[in-house]
């Protein structure tokens, strides 16, 4: 994480550093009810940024870590096991709905075998037998 900050800090910096490049570039600053006229444009970025790193720092390395009552780790612990449980239950409902569905599957497919293609040539063909023996009487 620090290291993350560090890089992106020096990564605006270096914009900062090429955005000065261009120094006719100009600008008026309202300062508390002071003007400053014609400040270059590059200043007034490398201020700004320099201030919002003072006022970030402090907040990233002296963050306070929250430390837990037993209690508190206790209760913490059962919401956790009480979520896991609620996410074990949904799965499981989940699977018996996927194998009630495929029993019922099952079943229709067992009531109502699917045709080929050779069934429909043996039912062409017993059609036919009967009037060829009609024919030979």
């Amino acid at each position: 994480m620090v290291l993350k900050l560090i890089f992106t800090i020096a990564l605006l910096v270096a914009v900062a550093i090429f955005s000065g490049f261009n120094l006719d570039n100009r600008c008026n600053i309202w300062l508390f009810g002071k003007v400053f006229e014609n400040a270059p444009i590059f200043m007034t970025i490398l201020v700004s940024f320099a201030a919002g790193i003072l006022v970030t720092l402090p907040a990233v390395f002296f963050k306070r870590e929250r430390k837990l009552t037993p209690e508190q780790a206790r209760a913490m612990a059962e919401r956790l096991e009480q979520e896991q449980k609620k996410q074990l239950d949904k799965q499981l409902a989940r699977q018996r709905k996927l194998e009630e569905a495929k029993a019922k599957a099952q079943k229709v497919f067992e009531k109502k075998p699917p045709l080929d293609k050779n069934d429909s040539s043996k039912d062409s063909q017993s059609a036919k037998e009967p009037e060829a023996a009609q024919e030979q009487k």
